[in-house]
């Protein structure tokens, strides 16, 4: 990966992190913590929440069979349960910039 990739690559990460934390602040201020009570309410919120779940095992499971220790693994695995894929998408880059490709092989 050239350095210029890697700028476009750090630049459109830091970008859209900070366009999802200023969602996610600006809906919390919105509706706090009753809006999250109305979407599991709802048979579609509980089915999100389910996917987002899913995708998060799904991840968990790519970081174990790609990281070489079991430690950086369950961190990386419980920081995306904790704080959500944004923790996935900061996991994919670093292993892209540190091993060069997507696959450990």
């Amino acid at each position: 990966m050239t350095n210029s990739s890697r700028g476009i690559a750090i630049f459109i990460l830091v970008a859209a992190l900070t366009i999802f934390l200023m969602a996610c602040w600006l809906a919390y201020q919105a509706v706090g913590w009753t809006g999250f009570d109305r979407v599991i309410s709802e048979s579609w919120g509980f089915v999100t929440l389910l996917d987002v779940f899913l995708g998060a095992v799904v991840m968990s499971i790519v970081i174990f069979l790609s990281e070489k220790k079991l430690l950086p693994a369950a961190a990386w695995a419980l920081g995306i349960f904790l704080l959500g894929h944004t923790v996935s998408a900061l996991w994919l880059v670093q292993h892209i910039f540190r091993s060069g490709r997507l696959t450990r092989v």
